[in-house]
């Protein structure tokens, strides 16, 4: 299977997992509706007229007709949350570089926050008490702006933009990987009481804050809307105590909070946790007549570098695959395949994994190579593009051996002068500017980097912080993370299932890759703890995994590292990760 054959099967897949989040998210509306109803209506003294009161309100026509808008903006949620998934996650080495490519993105986003906030605040209104109910209203006889309307409408946008803000606007989206795994409806259970005990502590901070924010602006606010409007504005909600003893409405306003913070919350979660399900992968595709071109295999998986979620999942199926006790399908990683019996399999999933972890290490190498703490003090060396220098190093060097062995040249040179003053004459010929025009350029050069690295301005958007692409790499690096266990666990595990030794010939190979990879991140520990900077939760994963695959392998193949691993520093480090345990 090709590369794009391999990327169009994946992204199919995912595709149908997003249209399966967003008709969870859409049934999930109807679900906080009825909470917010019960809420709302409760009656302790009257239950079977509370119950059979919310549900006529949720099952009447009006609420299908009026919940349209909303379900319109939870779809354009859940396709912008989705398409966030399956983007290309490339480095953006400045923020400049960073908006032009989810600039839109983002702004799409928020814009689906806001209009999820406010739509919900719109339709949960109307079924509250009179005075909350509408936005314009009859008072004293003439049309009036209702004050309490504007300011639930206000606080539905704020838990939006909050919620946005909190989550969204630096974070990326993760993936949720279960270490058991569960039913589907176990996880929907512990997600939905999740969201729903989380959301009324997170609601106090956005509620407070937007009832202080509306005390300063509300005037100006509701004065803007009548003009916009042609009404009057009535004389409510005009001070601050007015605001803070109207009970009733801090508590519809915290109750809207909730009821939208867990909507995003479970509309979030929902996508992340269908897409990191395990794909129908197989090991090697069937050459029956009848076979299936969408058939996906676990190397076709694992090179699909462009879309993260695939390759996350495909090399936690491959970590699951090893660890689980007399996997069939793990032996056919170690058969031969016909025609030719060779290992195939083995082969093409080894070359596969060795190429991402190598990959990876290399580009963490030279991230880590660029910090300050790591690179150090170096002397001066001239530019490797320096003609003159070379020239200059290779005519000295000729005219030494020349005298060393009595050497003469065949021709008398032309002039007295050294090789030098004939290198610096030639090179005054073809020069187009003199010298002190070359110095003046080079000074006002530096001078207007140096100036352009004072604008805060500038700074902040077009340089690339120390750093940073460390830190993208090991935010991105949940694959080398499966991956280094799952070769680790293969490699023990063919002690007893590798029948013909096709794993031996690559053990070196793999010994290599993975020291090699915990010498780089052993260096970025002792580079984070000489700037006091604490290593985060995604390089503490990654450093004990590889460590806890290299300690399994050199467990294992203890008596046999002399044989597997060159003699040297190397294979001393090795043997003393067990000689230290």
């Amino acid at each position: 299977m090709s590369a794009v054959t391999s990327t169009n099967a994946s992204k199919l897949l995912m595709f149908w997992r997003c249209i399966r989040a967003i008709l969870l998210s859409v049934g999930m509306q109807y679900f906080l509706l009825t909470v917010f109803l019960l809420s709302v209506n409760f009656q302790l003294f009257h239950p079977l007229v509370w119950l059979a009161t919310t549900l006529r309100l949720v099952c009447s026509l009006y609420t299908w007709f009026a919940s349209i808008p909303l379900i319109g903006a939870v779809v354009l949620y859940g396709v912008i949350l989705c398409q966030q998934h399956l983007v290309e996650r490339r480095y953006c080495a400045t923020r400049y570089r960073w908006l032009l490519q989810n600039g839109v993105r983002k702004a799409l986003f928020l814009s689906a926050h806001l209009l999820v906030g406010y739509l919900t605040a719109w339709l949960y209104t109307g079924y509250l008490h009179s005075d909350y109910r509408h936005l314009i209203y009859k008072c004293y006889g003439q049309d009036c702006l209702s004050s309490y309307n504007v300011f639930l409408l206000g606080m539905g946008t704020t838990a939006g933009l909050y919620y946005y803000a909190l989550e969204h606007l630096r974070n990326g989206e993760s993936l949720h990987f279960y270490i058991v795994n569960q039913p589907r409806a176990q996880k929907f259970r512990e997600l939905l009481l999740a969201a729903l005990s989380k959301a009324p502590t997170m609601a106090v901070a956005p509620t407070l804050g937007y009832t202080f924010i509306f005390w300063l602006l509300g005037s100006l606010v509701r004065h803007k809307l009548s003009q916009l409007f042609g009404v009057e504005v009535d004389e409510q909600l005009v001070g601050i105590l007015d605001l803070a003893t109207n009970v009733r409405l801090l508590f519809y306003a915290w109750l809207l909070t909730v009821q939208i913070m867990s909507n995003m919350h479970l509309l979030r979660h929902f996508s992340a946790m269908l897409l990191a399900e395990d794909l129908p992968l197989v090991i090697a595709r069937s050459r029956t007549a009848f076979v299936n071109e969408q058939e996906l295999t676990l190397v076709s998986a694992l090179s699909v570098f462009n879309v993260y979620v695939v390759q996350c999942v495909a090399a936690r199926f491959f970590y699951n695959l090893t660890i689980s006790p007399n996997s069939s399908a793990r032996m056919e990683i170690f058969l031969l395949t016909e025609p030719g019996n060779r290992p195939a399999n083995w082969r093409a999933l080894c070359d596969q994994c060795l190429s991402i972890i190598v990959g990876f290490t290399d580009e963490l190498a030279d991230s880590i190579s660029n910090i300050s703490v790591v690179k150090g003090p170096q002397s001066f060396t001239p530019p490797p593009n320096d003609a003159n220098a070379k020239i200059l190093a290779e005519k000295i060097l000729l005219r030494q051996y020349n005298q060393l062995h009595g050497i003469r040249p065949i021709m008398t040179p032309m002039s007295e002068l050294s090789a030098e003053q004939q290198l610096q004459q030639k090179s005054e010929h073809i020069r187009r500017m003199p010298n002190w025009c070359e110095r003046i350029s080079g000074q006002l050069e530096a001078s207007v980097q140096r100036l352009l690295q004072r604008i805060p301005f500038l700074v902040y958007f077009f340089h690339e912080s120390e750093g940073a692409k460390t830190a993208y790499l090991l935010n991105n690096a949940l694959p080398i993370y499966w991956l280094s266990q799952a070769l680790a666990h293969l490699c023990v595990s063919s002690i007893k299932e590798d029948r013909y030794g096709v794993v031996q010939s690559d053990l070196p190979a793999i010994f290599k890759a993975l020291h090699r990879l915990k010498r780089e991140l052993d260096m970025l520990a002792t580079a984070m703890a000489s700037t006091t900077r604490a290593p985060n939760k995604n390089f503490n994963m990654l450093r004990c995994a590889v460590q806890r695959s290299l300690y399994i392998m050199c467990s294992s193949f203890y008596d046999y590292l002399g044989e597997v691993v060159p003699a040297g520093e190397e294979l001393h480090q090795l043997q003393a990760l067990v000689l230290h345990d």
